[in-house]
């Protein structure tokens, strides 16, 4: 298995391309062992009996144990998908974390900002390299043409 990718457009070195991709294969493996060691830990949409959570926020946070190693299936072998199943992860985790911020505060007067560390530097490093990324995958083939069959 190999990671392929092309040269810039300006026909540099591919290899920051892959220092790239380097670092989005270690974010979402981190996220899919955390993900996956919680849900072997606690079980998949176990709340917290002492602190719980509205349930909507559980079955969105589960949903992680599945899409980050998703994406990085992707991201080796269907780069420019991989490009938007990881804009898509990282924009679905600000959206919880923004609203589980915002649920917090109002109910427990708890400030929850772990998560911008991590996921927000993790966010901010996307958006400024998914276009290059974009721009150097390899090009998708296209599917063969349909044949329709004969009616003689």
């Amino acid at each position: 298995m190999t990671v392929e990718t092309q040269p810039t457009s300006s026909g540099g070195s591919p290899w920051p391309n892959r220092l790239i991709l380097a670092v989005y294969f270690v974010c979402f493996s981190v996220g899919s062992l955390a993900h996956i060691a919680q849900a072997v830990m606690v079980g998949f949409f176990a709340n917290d009996p002492v602190n719980p959570l509205p349930m909507g926020f559980v079955y969105v946070n589960e949903l992680f144990t599945f899409l980050n190693p998703l994406t990085i299936v992707l991201l080796i072998f269907k780069r420019r998908a991989g490009i938007i199943s990881a804009l898509a992860v990282v924009g679905l985790v600000f959206a919880l974390n923004l609203a589980l911020m915002a649920w917090l505060w109002t109910t427990q007067e708890k400030l929850h900002i772990v998560w911008l560390y991590l996921n927000g530097t993790m966010g901010l490093f996307m958006l400024f390299t998914a276009k290059r990324l974009w721009r150097a995958a390899p090009p998708e083939k296209a599917l063969p043409p349909a044949t329709t069959p004969s009616t003689t």
